[in-house]
């Protein structure tokens, strides 16, 4: 298999069975169907809330606004039945861990009953493919006790290639970028160290030779 979409796969973490959990989380990015996915596991009893996190970084894109407020706009239309109190904004953070931190003090601003504290023991992290298994691993570094279920939409290798290419984006570069931070970010502390597959580990190694 090809290098960069055995990597792809690997980033794009899922877990086969969700079972009904505490909160929903979109990682915002220009893509949405997060806000989507959101909205329908949501709907299916899934999650009791809704939380949006993302303001303007990367991923952003052309979207016109903060990525989490373009996703409650998109779930709005989307499902305008998901009552208001049901759906919490984060608009400020411009990275995986501000996500995780900014979320954690919107929550507690909203109902300190119902936050990572207290009250919410397990959620379903729902963002861009290929950078799932950060997502999921920087939760694990900040909050460990909560358990994370991964849900990001459902594609492939050539679609997500497809639809960053749309955006005048190159996939590949960003792929590789997520394998660093993986490799590196645990020893600053930014996330839980995860063991790197030894076939992806060695096209990592050749590639840094070039």
């Amino acid at each position: 298999m090809d290098a960069d979409k055995r990597l792809f796969e690997y980033l794009n973490v899922r877990d086969e069975v969700l079972p009904n959990v505490d909160l929903v989380i979109g990682f915002g990015h220009f893509d949405l169907r997060i806000p989507k996915l959101c909205g329908a596991l949501h709907q299916s009893g899934r999650g009791k809330k809704i939380l949006f996190t993302g303001g303007y970084g990367a991923g952003t894109a052309d979207l016109p606004d903060a990525e989490a407020v373009v996703f409650g706009r998109a779930l709005a239309q989307t499902y305008p039945e998901i009552p208001t109190a049901h759906v919490i904004i984060e608009s400020a953070s411009t990275n995986t861990g501000e996500n995780i931190r900014l979320s954690a003090e919107a929550l507690r601003r909203a109902d300190p009953a119902f936050c990572f504290e207290s009250g919410i023991g397990s959620v379903i992290a729902v963002a861009s493919p290929y950078r799932q298994r950060r997502v999921w691993r920087t939760m694990g570094r900040q909050y460990p006790a909560i358990r994370v279920y991964n849900s990001p939409p459902s594609t492939s290798f050539e679609e997500e290639a497809s639809i960053f290419g749309a955006k005048g984006q190159d996939l590949i570069p960003l792929l590789w970028g997520e394998l660093d931070r993986i490799i590196h970010y645990p020893a600053k502390g930014y996330m839980a160290a995860e063991p790197v597959p030894p076939d992806i580990l060695s096209a990592y190694t050749q590639r840094k030779k070039r």
